[in-house]
């Protein structure tokens, strides 16, 4: 056993001065170098991050379709899941994201934050797979969600973006904002205000969200918005409709983006209104250096490995003309030396 050990030492020391001699050892370096590339290796760098939470309306009034992206009479849901997914996808990598969703004065996160590079693929299925029939209730109270949003990206140390088209159900003529005013500058953040000016119907939906009809002012008010209208709507028969002019104070069958109610969150919250059309008009509205700060973040590794795993390939590429122009200077000084 000692001589077969002995004997294949002496094959390898043969094949390892070959090895440097004509550098393929370069090559083998190289590769042994690209091994840790396939353990997708992270390391802690100083970076400039945008940490962002993405809070997205999933209300009833999120079903109507008055957006012209990415074709007309788009839903206001699609044109918020596409802001988000081009808004994550145009943040620096080694910032964290979570999506939240919204309905009734409650907003869920969905999951905690994650680094947006990495888990891109993930996160973007995430928001892709949101749907409507997710929703829990079906009032919108836009600002005490606003609220709740705010102190959910408080307590995990990230901006807010708040997207919605800024339609309370039920209605108010102006927001209470006075829990909200007392959370301004405990966060930043950035309202995207979604839909047309235009007052439309809001759909009723089947499961193959095809339109089947639209909600009018007698649904509106056995939702139980109107108590006062509510005995008289029960006596009425299907499909009956209300006297005219009774129920000209029901306004929750239709929708709009309520422009004037968002510029009074944005007052109250300190954050800054953006209207958007397409998601080019968000990914604008987060480039802005105030949402973004300097941190230790978790950046991709690859790159250093691929980095010298290139520099020992060039080596090789050169060795015999390194060697030979080594052995050519060391024969002119030793020359050079002789008597």
């Amino acid at each position: 056993m000692h001589h077969n050990l002995k004997h294949w030492w002496g094959h390898f020391r043969v094949h390892l001065r070959h090895a440097i001699q004509n550098g393929t050892i370069w090559y083998l370096l190289a590769t042994l170098v690209l091994l840790p590339v396939w353990f997708e290796p992270q390391m802690q760098l100083p970076s400039v991050v945008q940490d962002t939470l993405f809070v997205i309306d999933i209300s009833e009034s999120m079903n109507v379709r008055d957006v012209d992206y990415p074709k007309p009479q788009t839903d206001r849901l699609t044109l918020a899941k596409l802001a988000v997914r081009e808004g994550m996808a145009s943040l620096p990598c080694g910032s964290k994201v979570s999506v939240a969703l919204f309905a009734g004065d409650e907003s869920v996160v969905l999951f905690e934050p994650l680094e947006v590079c990495r888990h891109f693929p993930a996160i973007e299925q995430v928001v892709s797979g949101l749907d409507r029939r997710m929703r829990w209730i079906g009032d919108s109270w836009v600002t005490n969600a606003l609220t709740a949003s705010i102190i959910e990206a408080q307590k995990r140390k990230l901006n807010l973006v708040y997207i919605t088209d800024g339609d309370e159900m039920p209605q108010r003529s102006a927001p209470i904002v006075t829990d909200l005013a007392k959370l301004r500058g405990k966060v930043k953040g950035l309202l995207l205000g979604v839909g047309g000016d235009a007052l439309q119907p809001i759909p009723r939906l089947n499961q193959k969200d095809e339109i089947i009809g639209y909600w009018t002012r007698e649904d509106a008010v056995l939702e139980g918005n109107h108590p006062n209208l509510l005995p008289m709507v029960r006596n009425l028969a299907p499909g009956e409709k209300a006297p005219d002019s009774t129920l000209d104070e029901v306004t929750e069958h239709i929708s709009s983006f309520n422009k004037v109610f968002m510029q009074a969150l944005a007052q109250a919250s300190g954050f800054a209104l953006v209207r958007i059309n397409n998601p080019d008009d968000a990914v604008n509205a987060l480039k802005n250096s105030d949402y973004q700060k300097q941190a230790m973040a978790e950046r991709d590794a690859r790159w250093i490995f691929g980095l010298v795993s290139a520099v020992l390939v060039l080596i090789g590429w050169f060795w015999q003309v390194l060697m030979q122009s080594i052995s050519v200077r060391w024969l002119r000084r030793r020359k050079s030396v002789l008597p």
